[in-house]
């Protein structure tokens, strides 16, 4: 675990260069002996409690899973791709949601999406899992929001799946503001289907 203070890199996938994002914002000290305040590398996989507003990265997605789930998932597979794919890791996680919503913690952690850096969630880059205290029912209503996704994920989102009942809906600016995307529970690819590819700086979910 690592917490990151200063910015990082934002690939720009639609013509292959580097856009550098200035970043504020912060977390984390692991293991692997990074510095307080080093910035966090791009493959680095988060974990987001829109609840209190604290992210946390890792240097591994089983890792930042294990953290999403309260410890309840500590064998996720290396692959945030693999994980998307897998029916299996969908009805786990969302078990974990469901058994943490039930429990009298009074800061459960139940997983609402999980975000990934590039297009069809490959593993090159990292990955953001957004939790809550519960997850998302049937009525079309806003569960949660997230007004300002931070200098560190901002304009970076390329594909996403959602868990524990919840659609996505992103949005262009901050405070669900300008351009925004139809609620779904999964897109591969936000530069093919439903636009704002690396632009959404504001999340609901529904």
């Amino acid at each position: 675990m690592r917490t990151s203070m200063s910015g990082r890199s934002k690939r720009a996938i639609a013509v292959g260069t580097l856009a550098t994002a200035m970043a504020g914002g912060g977390l984390l000290a692991t293991a692997s002996a990074a510095s307080a305040d080093s910035a966090p590398a791009d493959n680095d996989h988060c974990v987001t409690n829109v609840a209190t507003g604290q992210m946390q990265c890792y240097d591994t997605f089983p890792q930042a899973i294990s953290a999403a789930t309260g410890g309840q998932i500590t064998d996720a597979p290396q692959s945030p791709a693999a994980a998307v794919a897998s029916r299996s890791f969908e009805q786990r996680i969302n078990a974990a949601g469901r058994q943490a919503a039930s429990s009298a913690a009074p800061l459960a952690t139940v997983t609402l999406s999980i975000e990934y850096d590039w297009n069809y969630y490959q593993t090159t880059a990292g990955s953001n899992t957004y939790t809550g205290t519960s997850g998302c029912d049937s009525d079309g209503s806003v569960e949660w929001m997230k007004n300002n996704l931070g200098d560190s994920w901002n304009d970076r989102i390329s594909s996403f799946k959602g868990y524990n009942g919840c659609q996505v809906r992103h949005f262009q600016h901050e405070n669900g503001a300008g351009a925004y995307t139809t609620p779904v529970g999964q897109n591969p690819s936000m530069m093919d289907h439903g636009g704002l590819n690396n632009q959404a700086s504001s999340i609901h979910w529904i």
